[in-house]
């Protein structure tokens, strides 16, 4: 191999190399993940210190073993937050540490979802589940 194929193989490597890590770093995100979410009983568990909220299906809202009043709306915010971590969160646990594209979007569509509610929802002002730096 003479010097000048030498040189334009290294380049181009370079220039491969140097799109696809741009590539990744435009994937990914970095989530940090708050408070805990789970689920149990077909119910969406929310712990924020020592508060413990429970969303089920329909988007009925308990705060510990109250049930708090929604309005229609409202309801219709927490049934659609709950399904979007019915969704995600069996992704976000198998993946741990992973961070990749899928992620990311789920990453953001929880931030949208828990925005709204905390502008909508009084006793959720506080909740959030994740944030992006």
């Amino acid at each position: 191999m003479n010097i000048k194929s030498y040189i334009k193989n290294g380049c181009g490597l370079l220039l491969g190399l140097s799109i696809s890590s741009a590539a990744v770093a435009a994937v990914e995100c970095q989530p940090m993940w708050q408070n805990n979410v789970s689920f149990t009983d077909e119910k969406l568990i929310l712990e924020h210190e020592k508060q413990t909220f429970t969303i089920k299906d329909n988007g009925q809202l308990f705060f510990d073993i109250h049930k708090v009043k929604l309005e229609p709306e409202q309801s219709q915010l927490l049934a659609k937050y709950y399904q979007v971590i019915a969704t995600d969160l069996p992704y976000v646990l198998s993946h741990g540490q992973r961070i990749d594209t899928q992620l990311c979007d789920f990453a953001a569509v929880r931030i949208d979802q828990e925005t709204q509610i905390r502008q909508h929802i009084p006793a959720l002002k506080n909740w959030q589940s994740v944030s992006l730096k």
